[in-house]
């Protein structure tokens, strides 16, 4: 059959029309990778190495708008780990790591066991400093803030700051507290108009310079919780009582020292004396007389005209110490600077901030230089610093990710200062952390699955990669924000020293041909309870059901359930157990009918249940 003219002449139109489209194509193509050239030599002239192009690239396309700023340190990157661990102790962290990140010389580990300079932590590793100091780890879209400058920022919003403090006791709350008195009161300004920590925060950045995401990060790290429980949140803490310190500045040796640094540091400068009563009509002191000798510390109360009331203490933070109202002449006040004594939570968050710009922001302006101080023209190169845990910069740049997410300004402008080295030529030799695969290869690890966890360990494997040396995990704890690795030789593993009740994130990748191959497709799971068993059920007549299941360790309590049917459409019955029994007798039931049991144990975290697997089914007729 013959075509006809009409029909010859619409395909002519719309082979033009493609033909058209293809042209129109290839220019942009062209263009595109020609700007990604462009930009690459863009950043080699900048200063950045060729192991930070790539990812910097990749970074650049999504968010046009981010500008990098390479910081030449002047130093080498094993000059500055050796630098920074010069005291093994100032560099800490958390005991849910991996081992590898623990430092095992004879110091920190003794008889066996690692030493705990701090609660919760162990020093860390020589391999874990670098790991964390070496930017190369964290060029993913999340931790790259921890390059972020820390000054103030004006597109930051109070929404922003709420999605950092969200899983605190500060979320959408006003501002309550334990005052000097030991009343617990609400803080109103000068209008008696009650405010919102978020909004206290927004005004302490406003009024310093200092960006509130950084000051809402900082404190979520330093005393984030549920409930206000550390020292410096709580206002009860004796002699302390009414003293706050939510950025744990001048806890040198626990929450203590802290509220003692907060409080001022009041103390006597001469021999004086204390009366116990104080008349505000005359402004005259009167009551029992109390010889005070000088250097006696003291926590500041209130004032009265002339003079403090406080209450003494000791070094050894005594309690039982008297009360009584002193001159204000007779005391040393060279530390109430910064706003102290911290008498608030509203003067802790503001003073906090005038500290922190004050002693860092000209030259430790990123989290990252906060934690390793880099900086020469500071004059405390490897000192100075805010934090001695090392994952801290990389833990608070997710919170600050997390507030852009959440306030829709993760594609606005923003300028991120990464350090370089001057030992950074070549690609790392250790894989990176961040996410991103920076040593590029084609093959990539499949069929990553979870398959099983407990509380404190998650199972997994895959589908071995052939040729592969060897595989390596990365595990990122999801509720923390910090992240930790594994390389084994095998396509399984069990990640131990997990937390109950949080949630990983796991990528694999394999090492074949002399190189680091792609990251997996990633899976998550949480850390709770695996399957459960039942041992025995029996009907011992009367309506009775006994059921009794293996015992776990660390769970909350156990959840049995009864049903008609295997499928377990037709439930009759759920019940709770406490966590110290192993069985239980059900009542009640109807004799001659076939009941179905399971059973599953759950822990709680964060107010919430999470339950591992149901046991198998079991059956019995009830007598």
């Amino acid at each position: 059959m013959k075509n006809s003219p009409n029909s010859f002449n619409a395909m002519k139109r719309i082979i033009s029309v493609l033909l058209t489209l293809i042209m129109l194509a290839l220019p942009l193509a062209s263009t595109f990778t020609a700007s990604a050239a462009t930009y690459k030599e863009k950043l080699k002239s900048e200063g950045f190495p060729e192991s930070y192009i790539d990812d910097l690239t990749v970074l650049h396309k999504k968010y046009p708008e981010w500008s990098f700023k390479a910081y030449k340190t002047g130093v080498s990157l094993s000059a500055a780990v050796n630098g920074e661990r010069s005291a093994h102790r100032n560099q800490i962290i958390e005991k849910s790591y991996d081992s590898k990140y623990f430092c095992s010389c004879s110091k920190c580990k003794k008889n066996g066991s690692y030493v705990t300079p701090y609660s919760g932590c162990y020093c860390a590793s020589e391999w874990a400093v670098k790991h964390f100091m070496d930017p190369r780890n964290w060029l993913d879209e999340k931790h790259i803030f921890q390059f972020e400058s820390n000054k103030y920022n004006a597109e930051h919003t109070q929404s922003g700051v709420e999605a950092i403090i969200k899983n605190t006791w500060m979320k959408k709350a006003n501002i309550s507290y334990v005052n000097t008195e030991g009343k617990t009161v609400y803080y109103t300004d000068s209008s008696g108009n009650k405010l919102k920590y978020s909004k206290a925060i927004m005004n302490a950045a406003k009024a310093y310079d200092v960006s509130a995401y950084y000051i809402a990060s900082r404190i979520v790290k330093e005393v984030g919780a549920t409930k206000p429980s550390a020292s410096g949140t709580v206002g009860t803490k004796k002699p302390f009582t009414g003293i706050y310190n939510y950025y744990s500045i001048g806890a040198t040796s626990g929450g203590m020292s802290g509220l003692e640094w907060a409080s001022g540091f009041l103390l006597a400068s001469k021999d004086t004396t204390m009366y116990s009563k104080y008349d505000s009509s005359t402004g005259k002191r009167s009551g029992t007389k109390t010889s005070i000798n000088s250097g006696q510390r003291m926590v500041y109360i209130g004032t009265y005209g002339k003079n403090y009331k406080v209450k003494l203490y000791s070094g050894s933070y005594t309690t039982n110490g008297a009360v009584g109202y002193i001159r204000k002449s007779a005391l040393r006040t060279t530390y109430f600077n910064y706003g102290r004594p911290w008498t608030s939570p509203q003067k802790t968050i503001a003073g906090g901030a005038a500290y922190l710009s004050d002693k860092y922001l000209q030259y430790q302006y990123t989290n990252y230089f906060e934690k390793f101080n880099l900086n020469k023209s500071s004059g405390m190169l490897y000192s100075h610093e805010y934090m001695q845990n090392v994952d801290a910069p990389s833990h608070e740049a997710v919170s600050r990710y997390n507030a852009y997410s959440n306030a829709n300004q993760l594609s606005e402008k923003k300028t991120f200062y990464i350090p370089v080295f001057t030992d950074m030529g070549a690609a790392e030799t250790q894989p990176s952390q961040s996410g991103s695969s920076q040593s590029p290869g084609s093959t990539t690890v499949t069929g990553l699955k979870v398959k099983g966890t407990n509380l404190t360990y998650i199972k997994i494997a895959w589908k071995g990669v052939s040729g592969a040396e060897k595989y390596y995990i990365k595990i990122q704890n999801v509720t923390k924000g910090s992240t930790f690795s594994k390389t084994v030789t095998t396509n399984s593993a069990r990640l131990n020293g997990l937390t109950k009740g949080n949630v990983y994130k796991i990528w694999v990748r394999a090492y074949k041909g002399g190189k680091w191959k792609k990251y997996s497709s990633p899976v998550r799971a949480r850390c709770k309870p695996p399957k459960q068993k039942i041992t025995a059920i029996s009907s011992t007549g009367r309506g009775l059901i006994k059921t009794s299941w293996k015992k776990k360790k660390g769970v909350a309590g156990y959840q049995l359930v009864y049903a008609r049917d295997k499928s377990f459409k037709n439930v009759v019955a759920k019940k709770n157990i406490k966590a110290s029994s192993a069985s239980y007798t059900g009542r009640n039931f109807t004799k001659g009918v076939t009941y179905y049991v399971r059973v599953r144990s759950y822990i709680k975290f964060r107010g919430k249940k999470y339950y591992g697997k149901y046991s198998a089914v079991k059956s019995v007729k009830s007598k």
